[in-house]
């Protein structure tokens, strides 16, 4: 089974109270919704500390494992409630990778 790594970079929008909403949103609604898909079977997140070119705040990564990645990706597009309005949608973006060498 092929193994993927999903990279998902991101921020909050910047108004009085919105990164704490954000992370709460993130850690309660949105990881959930994500690991409760077939085929991901890890999710964590971190806070950028130091960045070279990029201007995203947090990095969350997804453990995939599927040999069919485009039904993995259509389920997170269309089996995930609604992003919240603090996400902020000019900060983020995301790679996705797929696994070359053998553990």
């Amino acid at each position: 089974m092929a193994k993927y790594m999903l990279f998902a970079l991101n921020g909050p929008t910047e108004g009085a109270g919105d990164e704490a909403t954000y992370n709460a949103w993130y850690h309660s609604v949105h990881m959930p919704d994500l690991l409760a898909l077939d085929g991901v079977i890890a999710a964590r997140r971190f806070k950028a500390v130091s960045s070279n070119r990029i201007d995203w705040p947090y990095v969350a990564t997804y453990e995939i494992e599927s040999d069919d990645i485009d039904s993995v990706l259509r389920e997170m597009r269309d089996n995930i409630r609604p992003f919240s309005p603090t996400f902020d949608r000019s900060k983020s973006g995301m790679v996705l990778a797929m696994e070359i060498t053998d553990q």
